[in-house]
C-alpha cells in the first residue's frame, strides 16, 4: 500500500486575513496541511515569523474551527488557548495579556450544534488595507531625533478593535528606538473607526497587528 504524502501549502495574508497573491505586502503568512482523516491543520505566523494561531479546521475553506487552538501576541506570549467545536468555541478558554499574565478565563456553554449561517467576519477599516497605508503615509510624522540620528526600519504595534470600531489597547510588539515607537503608537490610535468584527451576527472586539515603516528619503 503507498503512503500519501500530505504537504502543507503556503498563504499570504493582508491585515484582515485576506488572502494575497504574494508576500509583498503580507502582515502574515498561513500555512495549511491535510490531515488524513479529511480535516486541515492550519498554522499562522506573523510575518516576522512569530507565531499568531494554531489550530484545525473541518473545511479547506477554514471556516469550521474544531479541537484545540492557540493565539500568539506578536512578541510571543500566548494571549488564549481553549477548543472549537464545530466552529464554536467550547468549554473553558484560558487567557493572558501582552506581559503574560493570567487573565480570567472565559466559559463557553456545549450544546448540540446545527448548522447555520452564523459565520465569523474580521473587522474591517474603510477603504480596505489601501486606505489603511495611506492614512499612516500622510499622517506619520518622522520624530526630528530620530532624522538626526538618521534612524529607520519597521516598528510593529499590536492593537484591539473594539465592538464599536475604536482603535484602543496600542502597544509595540518589535521596537526600534522610542521616538518611533512613540510616534508608531501615536498613528495607529489615531486612525478611523472600523467597521468592527462580528461573530454569529453580533460586533466583537478583535486584535490586528501593524507594521509602521520609517524610511528616510535618500539623501538625508
Amino acid at each position: 500500500m503507498k503512503s500519501i504524502c500530505l504537504s502543507a501549502q503556503v498563504e499570504y495574508l493582508d491585515i484582515q486575513h485576506k488572502l494575497l497573491e504574494s508576500s509583498e505586502k503580507a502582515i502574515y503568512m498561513r500555512e495549511v496541511k491535510p490531515n488524513s482523516d479529511g480535516s486541515f491543520a492550519c498554522k499562522i505566523k506573523y510575518i516576522t515569523e512569530e507565531t499568531f494561531m494554531i489550530g484545525r479546521y473541518l473545511d479547506r475553506e477554514l471556516t469550521l474551527p474544531d479541537g484545540d487552538f492557540q493565539y500568539f501576541y506578536a512578541n510571543g506570549v500566548k494571549e488564549s488557548e481553549g477548543k472549537f467545536k464545530n466552529g464554536f468555541k467550547v468549554g473553558t478558554w484560558k487567557r493572558w495579556n501582552f506581559e503574560g499574565i493570567a487573565k480570567p478565563d472565559r466559559y463557553y456553554a456545549e450544546e448540540d450544534f446545527v448548522k447555520t449561517n452564523r459565520a465569523s467576519s474580521p473587522a474591517k477599516f474603510p477603504g480596505g488595507n489601501s486606505a489603511i497605508q495611506k492614512f499612516i503615509n500622510e499622517n506619520l510624522r518622522y520624530p526630528e531625533e530620530a532624522k538626526s540620528k538618521k534612524l529607520e526600519g519597521t516598528v510593529i504595534v499590536t492593537f484591539s478593535v473594539d465592538i464599536s470600531g475604536k482603535v484602543k489597547d496600542s502597544k509595540v510588539s518589535s521596537s526600534i528606538h522610542y521616538t518611533l515607537d512613540e510616534e508608531a503608537m501615536r498613528c495607529i490610535a489615531s486612525l478611523p473607526e472600523w467597521e468592527p468584527a462580528t461573530r454569529e451576527g453580533r460586533p466583537v472586539e478583535s486584535s490586528y497587528i501593524m507594521p509602521v515603516v520609517f524610511k528616510l528619503p535618500q539623501g538625508k
